[in-house]
């Protein structure tokens, strides 16, 4: 077990900006009173068995359940409760005194990896990070659709519906790769459930445990914890090569002329040929350093070099010099899967302060939707906050396609095509108080115009990990959208019902959506 105050720091990569005042408040009153250092309940298990016993103990059963893997929530939602049970008195009846009622599962201590050679899987414990798997994964001489920060949890990821912006349009979604899955529920049940298409079939349980598979890829950080996840792995010769064209902007201005140039290459030469043979990102940072990486499949017919010249071109025209032009650095999916790794680890502050939005469409987006993207995306927050980057992602393809005709899985990332992120960031000691305050306030600013746009085919904060779910009630978005549609939120919704009716899994990304 662990004292939650000091095990909070260590295991959130980030702190909301929605929670960074009260954050100063309380950490101060624990600085002048360690004993106001007293927390919920952090416990390390290190097998299934382990997580059955714990939940279904009777020194525990009364109390909330909260599972931690790799602590990159950007709401914090499932490690802040170990932090704000230091602010309560027992027995208070407080939301504080709740909270250290608190059972959280770090889950760092099941971190085993198993590949099967024969069948082309690999079994991953439910602590597993990116990183970890990736090397498993190259070891093996195969290829998986994963995220490209190194300390993200695998099991997290999956749970909440995470996207590959570099491999999702060849590979699919990761969630959509699972064949085989472990999972404790709340009264401690142990259930074995597998893909209705693997060979394997459902194993073990009663009746509904093919819907309880399916809600687990997208909502399942509210069902129970997972402990394993066998995932169906592709041959690493789906990868060709891909790499980065980078474009000093240096100004706004600069940086926006070739932006829109860029995205119309994107839309044309990217989204629009069928079937996929490219994904392309686009990345923006604070000093206006524009990125532009592409990724070719092992449909991709043609020569990367001349294929980018059209964004040689248009870095020219706008007068920003490429500093860099790599489009072939990557000679293996491993060498992609890895290439921000240093980057990201850079990522540190004082703490670091990260506020999530993402916005997408289901198709090629409109002329409409670019103007907000350039007008209100990539606004002031970006001077102000130096660690925020803009990401635009190339989606679709395999991932909408589904996997060996299964139901779609529960999340809105199935839907989209075109993807928009902002990574909100900034090092918190480095920063005024108030240009802190007025960053939170432009970010909630744009988020509520993005809403204003949803009838005009904009999504808003659909991602499962990618989203905010933390923010005021006003700017939460539409759960039919998180969902991936009305029928996909009433499953899950009825899932939950089911198989969590007093909600012990309530520090999730979806808790707005379970009533």
């Amino acid at each position: 077990m662990s004292e939650g105050s000091n095990w909070f720091s260590d295991r959130t990569w980030s702190l909301s900006g929605n929670k960074e005042e009260e954050f100063a408040e309380k950490a101060g009153k624990n600085d002048d009173d360690p004993a106001a250092a007293t927390s919920a309940i952090v416990v390390f298990p290190k097998s299934t068995l382990e997580v059955s016993q714990l939940l279904s103990d009777v020194a525990h059963r009364d109390r909330a359940i909260a599972v931690v893997c790799g602590g990159h929530s950007s709401s914090n939602v499932a490690t802040w409760p170990a932090f704000l049970a230091g602010g309560g008195s027992a027995g208070s009846g407080t939301e504080e005194d709740e909270r250290q009622k608190t059972l959280i599962l770090d889950m760092k201590n099941m971190s085993s990896i198993t590949v099967n050679d024969e069948t082309g899987e690999v079994t991953v414990g439910g602590g597993v990070l990116f990183r970890e798997l990736a090397e498993a994964c190259a070891k093996a001489k195969c290829a998986l659709p994963i995220g490209t920060g190194p300390t993200v949890g695998v099991t997290g990821y999956v749970l909440n519906g995470g996207i590959s912006g570099y491999f999702g349009r060849r590979l699919g979604m990761l969630g959509q790769r699972v064949t085989r899955l472990e999972v404790v529920l709340a009264n401690g049940d142990v259930r074995t459930l597998s893909s209705p298409s693997s060979s394997a079939g459902s194993i073990g349980g009663e009746g509904g445990d093919e819907d309880l598979f399916r809600a687990c890829l997208g909502a399942g950080s509210a069902m129970g914890v997972v402990t394993s996840l066998t995932i169906r792995m592709e041959d690493e010769s789906s990868f060709r090569s891909g790499g980065s064209l980078v474009v000093a902007c240096s100004a706004k201005s600069t940086a926006k002329a070739f932006l829109k140039k860029a995205l119309s290459f994107m839309k044309d030469s990217v989204m629009l040929p069928s079937p996929p043979s490219t994904s392309m990102e686009i990345v923006t940072t604070s000093d206006f350093t524009v990125i532009c990486t592409l990724m070719f499949y092992d449909s991709f017919d043609g020569d990367p070099e001349a294929f980018v010249a059209p964004l040689r071109q248009a870095a020219t025209e706008c007068g920003a010099p490429i500093v860099a032009d790599a489009v072939t650095s990557h000679k293996s999916w491993f060498d992609a899967a890895s290439s921000l790794w240093g980057v990201i680890d850079g990522m540190k502050g004082n703490p670091l302060v990260r506020m999530d939005h993402s916005i997408g469409t289901e198709g090629i987006p409109g002329d409409e939707v670019l103007d907000f993207l350039l007008d209100r995306w990539l606004g002031s927050f970006l001077e102000k906050a130096p660690l925020t980057i803009v990401e635009i992602r190339t989606l679709g393809g395999a991932a909408s396609e589904g996997a060996n005709g299964d139901p779609p899985l529960p999340t809105g990332n199935v839907k989209c095509s075109f993807f928009a992120d902002m990574i909100v960031s900034y090092d918190s000691s480095t920063v005024a108080a108030g240009d802190k305050s007025s960053i939170l306030a432009e970010v909630h600013g744009v988020i509520a115009d993005a809403k204003e746009m949803r009838g005009r085919g904009l999504m808003v904060d659909f991602s499962g990990t990618h989203g905010q779910s933390d923010d005021p009630t006003a700017l939460l978005p539409d759960g039919d959208e998180v969902f991936g549609g009305r029928e996909n939120r009433d499953l899950v919704r009825a899932i939950k019902k089911k198989h969590d009716p007093s909600n012990r899994f309530r520090y999730h990304p979806f808790a707005h959506y379970m009533d």
